[in-house]
């Protein structure tokens, strides 16, 4: 097992699990792992969406947001919420009583979750060529997503849709695809840059 596996392994224990996500890649991709058993959590321990047990994530992000539609319920066991977000070391704060059996744990997309589809495509040098022609444009933000419509979508117009839920859906749905994509931005990812946030990869039964 990878040592930043087991590490969030440890961390989470017999938890029960909550995964919050920033937007709608985030929750294509938890769902993805779920529902294809890739995870090393046991799916009787996630938290699903009080109104739909198909739900496997929250779009919450608030500690208060979090505590108010979560946590007031007894799952038997103590909560892990899961934040699965691009914002390097940002921690989502939970108030008392609600942080004496509840914890949060960062799992970091920097810079963005589109950096998945880059891996995917084979395309993390001409990524970084297109960074460094553009750097200092004006307004330009250089993100993975503006990559993606940019240079990918000029070949296929399937991906100027990558922050929608039917592309990304069919996008992801091969499970060796998605963690061949997870294991590569593992090793792009600088370990000194990530600090104490998790990967998704390290979310992996295997």
């Amino acid at each position: 097992m990878h040592s930043r596996r087991e590490e969030l392994a440890r961390a989470i224990g017999d938890d029960a699990v909550l995964f919050s996500c920033e937007g709608v890649a985030e929750q294509v991709i938890v769902d993805k792992l779920v529902t294809k058993h890739l995870t090393f959590i046991d799916q009787d321990r996630i938290i699903t969406d009080p109104y739909n047990d198909d739900v496997w994530s929250t779009r919450d992000r608030s500690g208060e947001s979090l505590a108010r539609d979560f946590l007031t319920q007894d799952y038997g066991r103590d909560v892990t919420i899961l934040c699965i977000q691009d914002q390097l070391g940002h921690r989502t704060l939970l108030r008392q009583p609600y942080a004496e059996h509840a914890r949060t744990i960062n799992v970091t997309t920097h810079p963005e979750i589109e950096m998945l589809i880059v891996c995917r495509e084979d395309k993390l040098d001409e990524y970084n060529s297109w960074k460094s022609h553009h750097r200092g444009a004006k307004n330009s933000k250089l993100k993975p997503s503006l990559f993606c419509k940019e240079e990918l979508g000029r070949d296929d117009r399937n991906f100027r849709n990558i922050k929608k839920y039917p592309f990304l859906n069919q996008y992801w749905d091969d499970a060796d695809t998605l963690v061949r994509a997870l294991e590569l931005y593992r090793e792009m990812t600088s370990a000194k840059k990530q600090g104490d946030d998790f990967l998704l990869a390290d979310l992996l039964n295997i």
